[in-house]
């Protein structure tokens, strides 16, 4: 029996006991005891832990705490019956706020913001490998989808964005789009109603949905977030009989989830055709009231 110094607050251990399949060596002091054993809480040591050991490796370096995290919380996992993946994820998130400074904990912090740019078709010459490999599958899956003609490709990495394409403008907001017919009159003002055919795509192509099949034109008033951000600021623009393809990048985007038919952040384009512009005007009957749009 390897006994320490007779000191208060003493414990003793034996010379062959292991801790994880590793050979031990004595802790002396509680206070030792307490420096060298973070897996030992104080309230541990008050409940009457006399003795114990530690094994004879290195004190844990900065990179090991995920693993300690991990182990701490499938051990309470099993005491409060949570099942592994929460305790995962507690200890992830811990993980990531210890690392970060304080107040930087966030999700465009971590790199879940990306970038979008437009580029020339002419630019694909220039892409790495990886990137010409991505492009060319997405004109393959486009192909398959029967896009209309200048369809824009898209190479997205992580989540940023290329978009190449030719003939098109990006906005001082990052919208981007494409004139085919300007259309004649004033654009839409906030407050009026307006009426238009659309069909919306994603990137690959795949139609998400249409006036057409409905059988008749959408309308919704502008300025009461009745639209999608980027899809509203494209259609102010526009003038009665204009045509215009929008490509709304993820910033300026629908919300996604799983409450939504948007499942991921990507770009969404959208043909549209301005069909006509109503002005609105607030009606009072008796106590009730509405809005009518003419």
């Amino acid at each position: 029996m390897a006994t320490c110094p007779a000191t208060s607050g003493t414990a003793s251990v034996s010379s062959s006991a292991t801790y994880r399949g590793q050979p031990c060596i004595p802790v002396c002091s509680r206070r030792r005891l307490q420096s060298h054993l973070s897996s030992w809480s104080q309230r541990q040591l008050r409940r009457g832990v006399s003795q114990q050991c530690r094994c004879n490796h290195p004190p844990r370096e900065p990179h090991e705490r995920h693993t300690a995290a991990v182990d701490q919380a499938n051990s309470h996992s099993d005491r409060a019956g949570v099942s592994r993946r929460q305790a995962l994820a507690v200890s992830l998130a811990t993980c990531v706020a210890q690392a970060l400074p304080p107040g930087r904990a966030r999700a465009a912090d971590i790199g879940l913001e990306g970038v979008t740019q437009l580029y020339p078709r002419s630019a694909a010459k220039s892409l790495s490998l990886s990137e010409k490999q991505v492009l060319e599958y997405n004109k393959r899956i486009q192909t398959q989808n029967n896009v209309p003609a200048e369809f824009p490709s898209f190479v997205r990495t992580g989540f940023d964005i290329k978009i190449l394409a030719d003939g098109y403008t990006r906005d001082s907001n990052g919208l981007v789009y494409k004139d085919f017919e300007e259309g004649k009159g004033e654009p839409p003002q906030d407050g009026q109603e307006v009426l238009f055919e659309y069909t919306a795509y994603n990137e690959s192509g795949g139609r998400i949905d249409s006036s057409y099949r409905k059988g008749r034109p959408a309308q919704v008033r502008l300025g009461i977030n009745g639209l999608i951000p980027g899809f509203e600021l494209g259609i102010k623009t526009m003038k009665i009989g204009g045509k215009r393809r929008l490509v709304v990048p993820p910033e300026l985007g629908p919300p996604v989830g799983p409450s939504t038919f948007f499942s991921a952040k990507q770009c969404e384009v959208f043909d549209v055709e301005l069909v006509g512009i109503r002005t609105c005007r607030r009606r009072q009957v008796a106590m009730f009231s509405d809005v009518v749009c003419e």
